[in-house]
């Protein structure tokens, strides 16, 4: 019987939608706390160091660092576009969303003392203006950093045994 290897295409769907329904949690319960935020950031860490210590073991460690981190920087970029489309999609059907993002950033903004009035004025206009491209940019930028340091992880530790097909020559 064959082995079957599960696909990035497949582990990537997975991640992202469990990072997606945490996300609506979230949401819907107003949990906004940082530690959260970096908390799921470490989840999507582990779930991509996890995509390729499996592949390696799916492959009976028959696999190079260079196919692990692939597989794992592949799993990485369609947990990304899920992310995206989740912001796109979000911003779409909760528009109060924004407007609480908004709210966040100005109470962030009126901490620190050198700001004043205008400048938070200025500054959130301009946020505003370029939000939806703001999101995208941040979640493709981070997604996409974030996974390549997880997937250059988990090839590290992924266990490899690549087997050499070329003829040994004496």
């Amino acid at each position: 019987m064959e082995k079957k290897i599960t696909t990035h295409l497949m582990k990537g769907l997975i991640i992202g939608l469990v990072l997606v329904v945490i996300g609506i949690m979230l949401q819907v319960f107003a949990i906004y706390d940082k530690w959260v935020q970096w908390s799921v950031l470490g989840l999507f860490i582990a779930a991509i160091i996890w995509a390729c210590i499996s592949f390696s073991n799916e492959m009976d460690n028959d696999v190079t660092f260079g196919s692990v981190f692939v597989h794992g920087f592949k799993t990485a970029i369609i947990v990304t576009l899920i992310a995206i489309a989740s912001f796109l999609i979000t911003n779409l059907v909760m528009p109060e969303f924004k407007e609480k993002a908004m709210e966040m950033a100005r109470t962030q903004m009126e901490k620190n003392p050198q700001m004043n009035d205008e400048t938070i004025e200025k500054a959130l206009t301009f946020t505003k203006k370029y939000y939806i491209l703001f999101g995208v940019l941040g979640s493709l930028f981070s997604y996409a950093f974030f996974g390549a340091i997880a997937a250059l992880i988990g090839a590290g530790v992924a266990k490899k045994n690549p087997s050499t097909n070329m003829p040994q020559t004496p």
